[in-house]
């Protein structure tokens, strides 16, 4: 939503808040599992294929039905001989599977089997919202397609959805198994999150607590069984979190607080890209291949 738009409503929302608090709350979790879908064009009116994109053409595509609807999976096998381990590249909020591109030719090139896929709400994939109990339902109807996993590759909020699928956070889905885990721009506090985001919607404090509610009702927990670091210090994976010290979307304390999950989780921060531009950096997935490959 726009920040101008925001700037209009907070003042309705602040009022809706003390007189129906419920409403509120079930409108703000609309628009917070709401992610914006912009149509990318041409010059010529037609919609821009970008290289990543181009990049997913080469993969045998798949639609894997999960129980509230589908997601288009891309999956790239390795020019060698016998079974290959899979990697299973999961993007961002506003991402989709092109976004992690960047990841496949140095994973492929280790030996892997390489499965993205975009989440609900997302790129190919049905539906119009996103939330991690959604994408908890996706990740794990993917898992099952292809599984054993050896390794999840993350960016940003397809971190969250790791994290709450390999500790089981989500009642009533079961366990996704990996072998190791990389969090790119990864948040560490789901609370945090919700908290800024009800603060820029204007939500006042009986509305806040509205959402809360609402997100332990759909998730089956309350928001606090969500936080990245408690999550990981349960699942004990071995982890390498790489966030860059200028990320303006989500600062590197988010890194540090997973760091210190324990000493299985590695840290690596780079500097000048950002949440996004990270995704696009050479050595940062070479970074991710080695580490994957167990040789970092």
């Amino acid at each position: 939503m726009a920040a101008s738009a925001l700037r209009y409503m907070r003042p309705l929302v602040l009022a809706a808040s003390f007189v129906a608090p419920s409403a509120a709350g079930r409108l703000a979790f609309r628009l917070f599992c709401t992610p914006p879908r912009p149509p990318r064009r041409s010059g010529n009116g037609k919609p821009a294929a970008s290289a990543a994109s181009i990049k997913l053409q080469h993969a045998a595509q798949r639609a894997i039905p999960f129980p509230c609807g589908s997601v288009q999976a891309y999956v790239f096998e390795p020019e060698t001989t016998g079974p290959a381990r899979t990697v299973l590249l999961i993007h961002g909020w506003t991402g989709e599977a092109a976004s992690m591109a960047g990841f496949v030719d140095p994973l492929l090139a280790a030996g892997f089997r390489v499965v993205a896929f975009d989440l609900p709400g997302h790129g190919a994939s049905t539906g119009r919202e996103l939330n991690i109990p959604l994408g908890v339902a996706s990740l794990a109807a993917v898992a099952r397609v292809f599984e054993p996993l050896h390794a999840i590759v993350t960016h940003s909020f397809g971190g969250a959805i790791a994290l709450a699928a390999l500790a089981g956070s989500v009642r009533a889905h079961p366990l996704v198994s990996a072998d190791r885990l990389v969090l790119i721009s990864a948040p560490s506090s789901i609370t945090e999150i919700t908290r800024q985001f009800g603060t820029a919607f204007g939500l006042g404090r009986r509305g806040q607590a509205a959402l809360e509610r609402r997100i332990h009702i759909v998730a089956g927990n309350p928001i606090e069984v969500f936080e990245g670091p408690a999550q990981l210090a349960a699942i004990g994976l071995r982890t390498l979190v790489i966030q860059d010290r200028e990320d303006r979307e989500l600062g590197f304390q988010h890194a540090q607080a997973l760091a210190e999950a324990g000493p299985f989780v590695t840290l690596e921060a780079t500097e000048g890209l950002g949440h996004r531009r990270i995704l696009k950096a050479r050595p940062v997935a070479e970074s991710v291949a080695r580490f994957v490959a167990g040789a970092g």
